[in-house]
């Protein structure tokens, strides 16, 4: 994975190559910070509501899909994160008739019933959910950008 930096200095602006990340490593990024695919840190990150895992979800919900108990394994999570973004996806196709794009696969992921309650329309989605949505999908979209020389300040 390529980092994305940005760098002002003397009135230059310097962008290094980016790549798009996998949903996966997208998802553990704005959930938790996860930056790497093997256990770390933030696979010990517990939510506010008590979500577990470096994607975030209620151990009720993980129950549902997964006997195991090791939240903290990526891998584990992951499964079960892939069974619960398959069965929203294929709800909501099944009300819209349509793919869901990134922004609304995470809602989708991090507050279905809201995005529900609005008619799974982006516009009606509350402000701070919809942010956190298009942070997700913006990771899933960086085109490379190949770095550019930084022009002598004036």
């Amino acid at each position: 994975m390529k980092r994305f930096m940005l760098f002002l200095s003397l009135g230059a602006l310097v962008v290094f190559e980016v790549s798009a990340l996998p949903v996966r490593e997208a998802l553990a990024l704005v959930e938790t910070g996860a930056e790497h695919p093997t256990r770390c840190p933030a696979d010990s990150v517990i939510g506010g509501s008590g979500e577990v895992s470096r994607f975030q979800i209620m151990p009720d919900v993980w129950r549902g899909y997964s006997k195991s108990g090791d939240y903290n394994d990526p891998e584990a999570a992951w499964k079960v994160a892939q069974q619960i973004l398959d069965e929203r996806t294929k709800w909501f196709r099944r009300v819209t008739g349509r793919e869901p794009n990134k922004t609304e696969l995470y809602v989708l992921w991090n507050k279905p019933g809201h995005f529900e309650s609005v008619g799974f329309k982006l516009s009606r989605v509350k402000p701070l959910y919809r942010e956190r949505a298009e942070r997700f999908s913006n990771l899933c979209h960086l085109q490379a950008t190949l770095a550019r020389k930084p022009k002598p300040a004036i």
